[in-house]
């Protein structure tokens, strides 16, 4: 099926337990801290069921389907794939971060070679949870790491990490936190595992399964929702892209046998996300989605310097066109990836990791830089604005903020004080923040992000050369 706005809203009264703080959210699609991201959500799946060119015929039941489920096999699946992203990033402006196609493609890319979970029945398990993901048309988070609080590097060391207490004959039993849901007050589904290594001893935690967001004993514990506090659509203009993250925690869950991917393995629960093409095609959303987040931002900025005239300033103009040329960059890295697919079993395809790996690299390093560079033109003018746009329905303060703008024609003031506030939302807001710090550790931590490039870089081809080279010079003149 491909699920309308109107039915993934109506989807969400479940009786789902998320709380804000100490309080118990009744319905989050009227909740003023959910209810416009999930109205973001709405337009997302309105999107594809609108437009067939998003969709493809899944051979296995002759319906269309969102392209979010097609396992590639080509790289023409690659680039349908890539437009489904596009289109979706293009509603928020890549704002929405872990839209509905971010896990869905990491599901979508396990289905690719579930063999990895090294247990016939839990690979059938994995399938049918992809069929069923994909046949629903369902909004999918993830919860794949375990609480901060060690440093001894086994996961199982964490006291309060969700691993296994019991097992019965109604399934697995257990108990804990795991991090960090993203989305997951809106989600219909949390994939749950473990997308860092962990080591012999962490059995206890080694269980990979998917589970219902309004399954008994999951509590969704949501982080301060920005939308809540927001003033108005003028003064809070990204309100409604606030996905929210939440920590997931299981109060003794019993999760179906016919649910469970990995149990009591740690190689495998870290290897559905990196012996399969889950982890590259989740990683290729990410950055058509970061593609449109930068697009967008750059030509707010170009806005906002015309509004203020200062962009007839060779040296802005400078800025400007440096920053544009990295926005091409990642475009053309974007491409890249996909123009030669990387082959896997079973004729299945992904993107090209070398080049997927490097970009992950690029954008963390590079978008803070990006992003304090549109600070930098931004400059004091945040503070120089009403507090709120409450200043134009009293008369007095109203003619004040014209002689501020210097102008008497109020439109064109308005229009300078939303570009300002746009921009503010974009790079210095709460929201912000916490938008720029997750651009930090979208891929995983620095340290992992870079691992991942030493391990998939074509060493062999590149120090071929240098051997060459040696050989060539290995003559026995001695040097003058």
């Amino acid at each position: 099926m491909l699920r309308t706005g109107d039915e993934y809203l109506a989807s969400l009264q479940d009786g789902r337990q998320v709380y804000v703080g100490g309080k118990l959210i009744d319905d989050v699609t009227t909740y003023r801290g959910f209810g416009g991201s999930a109205k973001t959500v709405a337009r997302l799946f309105d999107r594809t069921s609108s437009d067939p060119s998003l969709t493809y015929v899944e051979q296995e039941t002759g319906e269309k389907t969102s392209a979010n489920f097609l396992r590639p096999r080509s790289g023409e699946d690659l680039t349908l794939r890539r437009a489904l992203h596009t289109a979706w990033a293009d509603v928020s402006n890549g704002l929405f971060g872990r839209s509905p196609d971010h896990v869905a493609a990491m599901v979508t890319g396990m289905a690719c070679r579930p063999e990895v979970t090294r247990n016939d029945q839990y690979a059938e398990n994995l399938l049918n949870y992809w069929r069923h993901v994909r046949d629903n048309d369902l909004y999918l988070s993830f919860a794949v790491l375990p609480p901060a609080g060690s440093k001894s590097g086994k996961s199982s060391a964490v006291q309060n990490a969700m691993r296994v207490i019991d097992t019965s004959d109604a399934g697995v039993t257990v108990r804990g936190f795991k991090m960090l849901a993203t989305g997951g007050a809106l989600c219909h589904e949390i994939l749950v595992g473990n997308a860092q290594p962990l080591r012999p001893g962490d059995e206890a935690v080694a269980v990979s399964f998917g589970i219902a967001a309004n399954h008994p004993g999951v509590k969704i514990l949501s982080r301060k929702p920005y939308a809540a506090h927001a003033v108005s659509k003028i003064d809070d203009p990204l309100a409604d892209f606030d996905e929210s993250d939440a920590a997931i925690y299981f109060d003794d869950v019993v999760v179906p046998w016919e649910r469970i991917f990995v149990l009591d393995d740690p190689k495998a629960s870290y290897g559905l996300f990196v012996e399969t093409p889950g982890h590259t095609l989740g990683n290729a959303q990410a950055h058509i989605r970061l593609l449109a987040k930068m697009r967008f931002m750059l030509a707010a900025a170009k806005r906002l310097g015309e509004a203020l005239d200062f962009t007839s300033n060779p040296a802005v103009q400078g800025v400007l066109g440096g920053l544009a040329a990295r926005v091409k960059m990642l475009e053309a890295s974007i491409i890249a990836q996909e123009s030669r697919p990387e082959r896997w079993d079973h004729g299945f395809v992904s993107q090209d990791r070398q080049f997927m790996y490097a970009n992950s690299n690029w954008s963390m390093e590079y978008f803070s830089e990006f992003s304090t560079e549109m600070r930098r033109m931004l400059a004091s003018h945040p503070f120089q604005q009403p507090a709120d746009v409450g200043a134009f329905d009293d008369e007095y303060t109203r003619r004040l903020f014209l002689e501020l703008n210097r102008t008497d024609d109020f439109e064109v003031a308005l229009d300078r004080y939303r570009l300002i506030r746009l921009m503010w939302g974009l790079v210095g807001s709460e929201l912000a923040s916490r938008n720029n710090q997750y651009e930090l550790f979208y891929a995983g931590p620095p340290h992992v992000t870079r691992s991942r490039m030493y391990d998939y870089f074509d060493w062999a081809s590149a120090e071929a050369r240098v051997d060459e080279f040696l050989a060539q010079t290995a003559g026995t003149d001695s040097v003058a």
